[in-house]
């Protein structure tokens, strides 16, 4: 009996050393995200905006120009890798903490035509999570296909050699609850306390060569409409105000694939329609509401430069106030 005993107990000492190893690993070794800045701003501060989508509304959108003059508040809780799964975890995250008054969902078509990548896209949001229910229910619902190395040691993903010499001022942040922004500031852009990142200008010559836009409706399409509807249906029964944007592409990249763009347009013309969410479309029906030069932008994709994105959330400050739409 005794052995039995002693043999638990070694047992639960070890798995209980394995996890405090895991917990102090992921402490000083998981890096400070600007998406940690996100997540805490809309959890511990009740935004009346949120803006929820990829990395085109991230630098798109400046919410403090969107909302100018109104006396309202927002944040930009967009960024690359987040698909609508990941948009419909973040909004259960602020009904529990901080509800908004508005989501306005930027939506990127070609983020339907995808699984999120394996690696830590699938830790990007739910690593920021403070504990609560909708923590556990994005784990059940995502994290089961997830790389089990991922989930045990958050920081797999991430480079040794360039965390290891960051370790001091990682725990000292962390364990301070220091959210300052000044390390997020780059050669090529810059992260705003409201979660816009500002672009700086690149010319034509040097985008990223255009890689082609492919849309066809598929199974993968409607799955990751699923959520979109959820999230659209969440918003309606909490008396949230639920919109959809699409920011502007570079005429270059229209001009190049109009068949698959035009077949994106219409089924989320289509999909709006049928859910009764108000689309803002400036390649469609806004398309004279802002420029498609290359110059607003820096790449074929649609992010655009910093003074571009005050201007284009300045004009679509404007449409939202004076309710066109």
């Amino acid at each position: 009996m005794r052995s039995s005993r002693r043999k638990l107990f070694s047992l639960v000492l070890a798995l209980c050393l394995v996890l405090a190893f895991l917990i102090l690993a992921d402490l000083a070794l998981y890096p400070c995200t600007f998406i940690r800045n996100d997540v805490h701003a809309v959890v511990t501060d009740r935004k009346d905006l949120v803006i929820l989508g990829s990395s085109n509304g991230k630098m798109d959108l400046d919410p403090d120009v969107l909302l100018a003059g109104t006396g309202k508040t927002g944040h930009n809780l967009c960024v690359g890798g987040e698909y609508p799964v990941d948009a419909f975890y973040l909004t259960k995250l602020m009904l529990e903490k901080n509800p908004p008054e508005q989501i306005l969902f930027e939506l990127d078509p070609g983020y339907f035509m995808t699984e999120k990548e394996p690696g830590n896209n699938y830790l990007l949001f739910f690593h920021e999570f403070p504990v609560s229910l909708a923590k556990l229910r994005y784990f059940a619902d995502t994290l089961r296909n997830c790389d089990l190395r991922s989930v045990l040691f958050p920081a797999y993903e991430y480079s040794l050699s360039y965390e290891l010499p960051r370790i001091r001022e990682t725990l000292r942040r962390k364990l301070s609850g220091d959210y300052s922004i000044e390390i997020f500031k780059g050669k090529v852009q810059e992260y705003h306390e409201n979660g816009f990142i500002e672009k700086y200008p690149v010319q034509e010559e040097q985008f990223p060569a255009y890689h082609g836009f492919e849309f066809m409706v598929n199974d993968q399409v409607r799955r990751n409409t699923e959520y979109l509807e959820k999230l659209s249906g969440l918003c309606g029964k909490r008396g949230i105000d639920f919109r959809i944007a699409v920011m502007p592409v570079p005429q270059t990249a229209l001009d190049r694939d109009p068949e698959a763009y035009g077949r994106a347009w219409s089924y989320f013309d289509d999909f709006c329609a049928a859910h009764q969410i108000r689309l803002y479309n400036f390649n469609t029906e806004y398309y004279d509401a802002f420029s498609h030069e290359a110059a607003c932008y820096v790449d074929y994709d649609g992010h655009m430069n910093g003074e571009s994105a005050e201007e284009f959330s300045g004009v679509f400050g404007t449409i939202l106030r004076e309710g066109r739409g």
